[in-house]
């Protein structure tokens, strides 16, 4: 099975428990993980991030790609909002992988897998460019206003694809990705994701939840109501083969207002690497500053408390 994960040095730590959570839980298949960053992430990193997996060597390799932190082919959009450019890597797949891979499974930095991968990377494929998950969100974010396609069609979290590599060489993706990006850079809300829908909308396999439970679908707010898939949710919700934590907070973070339900899944395999404990704080003095002292209000009930907007679920690892 080969891997395909991008990111930069400020994603380096959640990725090798991801990557880890991966070993864990496929120890029946070999696994190539084929990691795609710029320059920002170092040699230590790259020593880090190998060191992380080598329990699982006999079966487990990983490959590095050092790519240009601003490919000449990414628009001035591709740092809104606080994204990085390592976001819009994954569009230039078939001009950095190999030529004889054929077949990749994409994850997303911010996950924990906790099941076998076998199934999902058995997914036919045949013409077909990718395989992805419905997002929980796609009926509010207006895409095909936006993006230009029917709205039946729907639209997929490009946070986990199976990706057909011969069929985006054949097919000359990346170009039409580029094609795509530039034509549509004023309204991509979701960056690269609103660009891999605008061109696979119909080149697309629909995959279950299961294997792409994003953060949404466990909000309180989510209705269930008219929905053709609730028994599919809400065994997602249960038992998810890969968790998504695509959320504000990160369960890495030392300072979370709302825990995921899954946060501590992240932690039993965090602590299982070599970033056992890391929180990482990110906020400005200011946002530190006021997160005290509402925090403080709220203690001493000045403030009412603040209310979880997840549903309960205790997770078993």
């Amino acid at each position: 099975m080969d891997i395909v994960i991008c990111f930069d040095h400020g994603f380096v730590m959640p990725s090798g428990v991801m990557m880890y959570s991966v070993c864990a839980n496929n120890q029946e298949m070999d696994i190539t993980f084929h990691v795609v960053t710029d320059d920002s992430v170092t040699q230590k990193d790259k020593d880090d991030l190998t060191d992380n997996i080598k329990v699982f060597e006999r079966h487990v390799n990983i490959m590095f790609y050092t790519v240009k932190k601003k490919n000449d082919k990414l628009p001035s959009t591709g740092n809104r909002h606080g994204l990085t450019y390592a976001t819009y890597y994954r569009l230039f797949l078939t001009d950095i992988l190999p030529k004889d891979i054929d077949k990749i499974l994409y994850l997303d930095g911010d996950m924990i897998v906790r099941h076998s991968l076998l199934s999902l990377w058995n997914t036919d494929l045949t013409g077909y460019a990718v395989a992805a998950v419905n997002d929980s969100l796609h009926t509010d974010i207006h895409y095909d206003a936006r993006l230009g396609y029917p709205s039946d069609k729907g639209y997929f979290n490009a946070g986990v694809l199976l990706i057909n590599l011969g069929y985006w060489r054949e097919h000359n993706i990346s170009q039409q990705l580029t094609d795509f990006m530039e034509s549509h850079h004023d309204v991509l809300t979701f960056h690269d994701q609103d660009i891999l829908n605008g061109v696979f909308w119909n080149q697309k396999v629909s995959l279950p939840i299961k294997y792409n439970l994003v953060s949404g679908y466990l909000y309180k707010q989510f209705s269930l109501e008219k929905r053709k898939d609730q028994q599919e949710i809400i065994d997602a919700r249960k038992d998810p083969v890969i968790v998504h934590f695509a959320a504000n907070f990160k369960p890495w973070e030392s300072y979370i207002r709302f825990p995921h339900p899954f946060n501590s899944t992240f932690y039993y395999y965090q602590d299982l690497t070599k970033w056992k404990n890391h929180r990482v704080d990110n906020r400005s003095l200011i946002l530190k500053t006021k997160n005290y002292i509402t925090d403080y209000l709220r203690r001493i009930k000045v403030l009412p408390p603040l209310n979880s907007y997840y549903i309960d679920v205790k997770p078993v690892v």
